[in-house]
């Protein structure tokens, strides 16, 4: 990245006026012809089975230029081992989130299952910022689909997050081996986002959007065999665990009445289990679960483990836990705790719904509305559910 992008990235207005402007004229040259080579496109699949015009050069295994606003590119990994006998492998590049990433692993087993002669590598962004988690680095050390994975210094896009700074991971990139970011369409528009994934990587798309697919060790580490034998001693005559997930990196949004919920919960019956701090640590019956002593996967390990030995549910705000659920196959009440109209880009038929808004392309059945006495406002754009309301309308879907 140049000086001159590294200073435009630090002054986020100069840059909306920048994008917009580089947008308004790739609009105005519409009618100039865009050579890209033949294994991707902007805005426009590939023509199967294309010959190969440009040079196999070093710019060709790559990405030639930042995306428009807007814009989106689509794959034909196809074309390109047809083109390039020379293609020794794929670099799949990941500056996204946890969530983010559970919705492209069935894209990515189905890539494998395609592609099983060449070797997966990952790179992923090494730093905590409002697009990129590097943890995604860890779940993609347990997916046995990569043979390795490198972490790098990247910095994201003010206005565009597929400009994410990746230029970082070149070096650990080898030679000959395709560099693929991992972009999917997130709009109001998009079925789902998995489905944006398969038709993004050329794949035949399924019916209904696949469920994340999650990788465990095959032994089970101390800090879960301590966690989960607790969990087995204190959730004995209950109705069965709650899960809460009650925080929100992306909305900057932690839940308020953490306490209040977990009590009702258990004074309703159950054992209660959070990864959201705030709960009634002195109860026996409330489990509060350390991320600094879990990772998020053996988190997840946990919860797959108690699944086979207690009736298991999740109460999560739109976050990781949305996508988690369904890869664990848990019945979630989800609470939608701001109006966003892409909503059922990242549902899954495990989630009831609790919305103060009506979703038109939700499955109306998987909605709860809530009233306006149900909640209050956290600000001008975010609510906050009352306990007693999270408790009506758990015991209303999963209660006796």
């Amino acid at each position: 990245m140049t000086g001159f992008q590294k200073w435009l990235r630090a002054h986020r207005p100069f840059c909306v006026c920048y994008e917009c402007a580089r947008f308004a004229l790739h609009k105005l040259l519409f009618f100039v012809p865009q050579r890209t080579p033949v294994w991707y496109g902007f805005n426009k699949r590939p023509v199967q089975d294309a010959k190969e015009t440009l040079p196999l050069d070093e710019s060709w295994y790559h990405i030639r230029r930042p995306l428009y606003l807007h814009e989106h590119v689509y794959y034909n990994l196809d074309n390109a081992l047809s083109a390039n006998p020379n293609v020794k492998g794929f670099a799949f590049v990941f500056f996204m989130g946890i969530g983010d990433y559970l919705y492209t692993t069935p894209v990515l087993a189905a890539l494998k299952q395609k592609y099983a002669h060449l070797p997966f590598y990952a790179y992923v962004g090494a730093q905590f910022d409002r697009n990129n988690s590097p943890l995604v680095g860890k779940l993609l050390e347990e997916n046995p689909h990569f043979e390795k994975v490198f972490y790098f210094q990247g910095t994201r896009h003010p206005l565009i997050w597929k400009n994410y700074d990746y230029s970082a991971a070149l070096k650990d990139v080898p030679e000959n081996f395709l560099v693929i970011p991992v972009y999917y369409d997130h709009s109001q528009y998009v079925t789902h986002r998995v489905i944006s994934l398969f038709d993004t990587f050329n794949l035949p798309l399924p019916h209904d959007a696949s469920a994340p697919q999650m990788y465990f060790p095959h032994d089970v580490a101390k800090p879960v065999a301590d966690y989960l034998a607790i969990a087995r001693a204190q959730a004995q005559c209950t109705k069965g665990i709650v899960f809460l997930q009650l925080d929100s990196r992306s909305s900057n949004y932690t839940y308020p009445h953490v306490k209040t919920l977990a009590e009702q919960l258990i004074k309703a019956g159950y054992f209660v289990m959070s990864v959201t701090p705030g709960g009634p640590e002195q109860n026996p019956q409330y489990l509060q679960i350390d991320i600094k002593k879990l990772s998020i996967n053996q988190t997840w390990q946990l919860l797959a483990l108690l699944k086979q030995e207690f009736p298991l549910y999740v109460i999560a705000v739109n976050s990781v836990f949305w996508a988690a659920s369904a890869g664990l196959k848990l019945p979630n009440l989800g609470l939608s705790h701001w109006v966003d109209k892409k909503v059922h880009n990242v549902w899954y038929p495990n989630i009831e719904v609790v919305t103060n808004h009506i979703y038109p392309f939700l499955p109306r059945e998987k909605q709860i509305f809530a009233p306006e006495q149900s909640y209050t406002r956290h600000n001008r754009k975010i609510i906050d559910y009352k306990p007693e309301w999270i408790i009506r309308w758990f015991t209303q879907k999963f209660g006796e």
